[in-house]
This record gives C-alpha cells, structure tokens and sequence, in this order.
C-alpha cells in the first residue's frame, strides 16, 4: 500500500531513510515558532511539504508530510482529538463539514484531520468555523473516466453511491462502533476539478495531483503513481481511501453557535 510519503514523491522505508530525509530538506526549512517547540516547514513550489518537528534544545520530535494546493473546506473545529504516539507538536481535529450558516451544531459529516502546524493553533477557542485546506492522500483509489461511467459501474456492482460522496471511515468503524479515538481517513468520491504530474523537488521522484470537488467542498488529491494506470484528468471521478492533513486557512468572520450562547 501506498504511504503517505510515497504520495509525495518521498521514498521512505525505514526509520534511517525518514532521518536521512529530515537531515537533507531541515538547512532549507523556515523555522516557525509553537509552543514546546519549532517546527521547521520545507515547502517548494511543487507543493509537497514536509514538517519537522524541534524541541527547544533542538531535538528532534517527528516529521509529517503534507501538500499545499488550492483545496477549501469550511468547517466547524468542535474537539482537539488525543493520541498516545502525539509528540508536543503533533496534533488532530474533529470537525463537520459545510457547518449552518447560522451557527446551528452540525453540517454535511463529522471528520477528522490530521494538522502538522497544530501547536501553533493551541491558543483558538472551539468551537470555531474556519476554512481549511485539506490534503487527501489516496491509500486506495478507483479512477473512472466520467460521471457517466461511474453510474454503469456502480449499477453493475449492485452500489448506487453518488459522484459525490464522503463516508467518515476515521469515525465510525465497519461494525458500526465509533473509532477511539477518532482516525484521520475518508472515504469518498468526487468530480475531478483540475489534475496535473508533480516532481518531487528532492528526489526527482513523480506523483499526482488533483483537485477534488466533493460534498462539503474541495480537497487536494494526492498520488502515489503505482495506483493508477493512466493521468488524472479534469472530467474523471475519483473514489478512495484517504489519509486527511489540514490546515487552516482563515477563521469565519461568524460566531459559532457556543459562542453566541456564551457571548463571544
């Protein structure tokens, strides 16, 4: 299966090949200051980005991938999401889609995303509506050429999921039972809005990208190029399962429905 890294370009094995990885991008890396921490962000315009994590005394506490395209999701940040393997810096949200414009609880799905600047939201008070960019990483993915092929596929395997759809798979596991604490994955299906090859600006490697419309709003597809057989191109439907990284762009001008209660 592909990894996150892999849907970057990043060919990383094994823990001396994510070190080695850290040593080559942190001399060009912006250092960006966060609570019990730095992080330091490698970001070329090829848009994959990696973001090592520091303590003061210059340690190293982890790194994680992320890519910076186009994508907006609006959404309601309701919880910060614990993990045992978190390190100071890491950090995960859970928050609904496509939140009521009047500050109502709710929207289109919960979900929950990973967020590699995470410390240096530790001051936001949640509830709040912000717009985010969400990176998709594809761990499985079905291309197919049109809207209208994936109806006649769908009806020919008895399903009869629309182009556009999401399925919080991070929540709730198959069972039925929530996921505790909540994962970081998807499952949807979306239109195509824009795709293009990327080169890895480090190890020359390919990867793909797309932007992805889909209930609740768009996200930056990324790709490993050993799951597909052709180019992604505008017009195709995607559908997969995905590793969600986010972050925030701007918060909403609107007071959550918390906030209005409590008066702020």
């Amino acid at each position: 299966m592909p990894s996150q890294f892999s849907s970057l370009g990043f060919q990383v094995a094994s823990g001396d090949d994510l070190a080695a990885l850290a040593s080559r991008v942190a001399e060009r890396a912006d250092t960006i200051d966060a609570g019990d921490g730095q992080y330091l962000r490698w970001a070329p315009p090829s848009g994959e980005q990696l973001w090592l994590q520091v303590r003061r005394n210059g340690d190293a506490l982890g790194m994680n991938p992320h890519f910076g395209g186009r994508s907006a999701v609006r959404a309601a940040l309701e919880a910060r999401v614990s993990r045992p393997s978190h390190t100071p810096l890491d950090g995960t949200f859970l928050a609904w889609a496509d939140p009521p414009a009047d500050g109502a609880p709710g929207g289109a799905y919960p979900f929950a995303f990973d967020c590699p600047d995470a410390a240096t939201l530790a001051s936001i008070d949640l509830p709040v509506v912000v717009t985010l960019q969400v990176a998709a990483f594809a761990q499985q993915l079905t291309v197919h050429e049109s809207a209208a092929h994936y109806r006649r596929d769908q009806q020919a395997q008895g399903l009869a999921f629309d182009s556009r759809s999401f399925i919080p798979s991070g929540l709730i596991a198959p069972s039925g039972e929530p996921v505790v604490p909540p994962e970081s994955h998807a499952l949807f299906t979306g239109h195509v809005l824009e795709a293009s090859a990327r080169q890895n600006s480090v190890t020359g490697e390919p990867f793909w990208w797309a932007l992805v419309d889909t209930i609740g709003g768009t996200f930056d597809v990324v790709i490993d190029p050993t799951l597909i057989g052709a180019p992604v191109v505008a017009g195709n439907v995607v559908a997969g399962w995905f590793w969600l990284s986010g972050r925030v762009r701007q918060p909403d001008r609107r007071r959550s429905w918390l906030g209005k209660l409590m008066g702020r």
